[in-house]
């Protein structure tokens, strides 16, 4: 059954080999690194203007620029300037964490789909018989975390078909999935798809 892809979606007969959403990996560690610079900013340099808020000595000097310019109202400036950077990061976490929980890739015997959504659902999909490449590129920091970028090229170039899915995990397993969907669907030979077998249950 799917985890996150609405289980009516998918016809009778048809069964899922694949479903992901982006790995956390790709969406969170820029906007996590941005708010964790700028908070720690404006917490050094928040002393100068906000004498109930511990001063960091030196280090509370050199962030808010007091040491150069010696004026109270400047540093207030500063400080103001992190924090906003700083709710800024918060914002971007916010956009990152609903792109991430609301679309999920999947590839079934005889479609592969993109859902979008948390409250209403859209679906895009791609038949499988319709795919005619799927594309998987990494750079080296991304085979490194086990992630990378699938473009699926399609008949027709539908707008699903002209998409780069960024940060799918594994994404030659993904690439394998579909590329056995669409072998066999064109290959009349094959015998008639069924699910894979659920594992057997373990011993008591």
């Amino acid at each position: 059954m799917p985890k996150h892809l609405k289980a009516t979606y998918l016809a009778d007969q048809e069964y899922l080999l694949e479903e992901t959403r982006g790995t956390k990996l790709y969406y969170f560690p820029g906007p996590l690194l941005w708010t964790l610079i700028w908070g720690v900013l404006a917490l050094l340099s928040a002393h100068v203007a906000y004498n109930n808020i511990p001063d960091w000595g030196t280090w509370t000097q050199w962030v808010s620029l007091n040491q150069w310019t010696h004026s109270t109202s400047a540093s207030m400036f500063v400080t103001l300037t992190y924090t906003i950077l700083f709710i800024i990061g918060l914002l971007w976490l916010v956009v990152r964490y609903m792109r991430w929980i609301s679309t999920v890739y999947a590839v079934s015997s005889r479609r592969v789909i993109v859902q979008k959504g948390i409250f209403g659902r859209d679906f895009d999909e791609i038949p499988v018989t319709q795919v005619r490449g799927v594309d998987v590129h990494q750079s080296f920091v991304q085979r490194i975390l086990g992630y990378g970028t699938i473009h699926v090229s399609s008949e027709g170039g539908t707008r699903l078909g002209n998409e780069d899915w960024r940060g799918i995990p594994k994404p030659f397993r993904f690439q394998k999935h579909i590329e056995d969907a669409t072998q066999n669907l064109s290959n009349p030979s094959y015998p008639p798809a069924t699910a894979p077998a659920a594992p057997p249950a373990p011993p008591r």
